[in-house]
């Protein structure tokens, strides 16, 4: 079954000197699958300095000029792989509640995680060595 589109949010900024005169507009767009998965995504368009509709003239063409919009940045593609992959995120189990949770401070971190801090500081400090050395050497 084929995707189904839908504008969510269309946010038009007016210019701060003239509250009749639309911008810029933020256009968000989402695309649900038939058989499953949901996907979103938003941008802004800027109006061209001497192009700037008024509000009443915005909304009169708002349906074409989010369509284009879409159309000229790849939109639907892109939702389309969107929803195909969220297809295939994993999911929470059923009906799951969480315990209750007392965490305990006094555990101490997993050797692996001591290690590679340990492991690290030396990388650090052979690093710092080998500068030293090559600095000496160059120095002769």
């Amino acid at each position: 079954m084929a995707n189904t589109y839908k504008c969510v949010r269309l946010e038009p900024q007016c210019k701060y000197d003239n509250t009749d005169c639309v911008c810029s507009v933020v256009i968000g767009l989402t695309a649900e699958g038939g058989d499953g998965g949901t996907a979103y995504i938003d941008g802004t368009y800027n109006y061209p300095m001497d192009a700037m509709p008024t509000v009443a003239e915005f909304k009169a063409g708002a349906n074409a000029l989010v369509s284009q919009f879409a159309a000229d940045s790849g939109w639907i593609a892109t939702l389309d792989a969107q929803v195909e992959a969220s297809k295939q995120q994993n999911v929470s189990p059923e009906n799951f509640e969480s315990p209750e949770i007392t965490v305990d401070t006094t555990v101490e971190p997993t050797a692996t995680e001591e290690a590679e801090e340990e492991t690290a500081e030396e990388s650090e400090e052979e690093a710092t060595e080998e500068e030293s050395t090559e600095g000496a050497a160059e120095g002769e």
